[in-house]
């Protein structure tokens, strides 16, 4: 390792080499768009209302399972905690997979607003 020092920091920065994990080159300002509110709140809707939908009928599904399971460990009383449970494990996957889904969508329109800013 070589060192490299700046004004205020002593930092040690490993050759840089070629290899399949060399940083890339691009700079955030050269990749840098522009996206307007009108393409951001349809990505943003998009994203919402996929990830309701697949939470809800994976929170129903999970939670109901959860029931079952809590009725025949004989512990009915707990099913209402055992489905909240399931239900959280499944709004993060379900939005994950929501927000997948919208970005493929409009990555098309997101695209075309960096290649053309206006």
């Amino acid at each position: 390792m070589e060192a490299k020092t700046t004004s205020h920091l002593h930092v040690r920065v490993p050759h840089q080499g070629q290899g399949p994990y060399a940083p890339p080159r691009a700079h955030v300002k050269d990749k840098a768009a522009t996206i307007r509110w009108p393409t951001a709140l349809s990505v943003w809707w998009s994203a919402a209302w996929r990830g309701g939908l697949y939470g809800l009928l994976g929170g129903f599904v999970l939670g109901a399972v959860a029931g079952v399971i809590a009725a025949v460990l004989g512990v009915p009383e707990k099913a209402n905690f055992y489905g909240t449970i399931a239900g959280y494990a499944a709004a993060l996957p379900a939005s994950m997979l929501g927000l997948k889904q919208a970005l493929s969508k409009h990555l098309a329109s997101l695209a075309a607003a960096q290649a053309n800013p206006a």
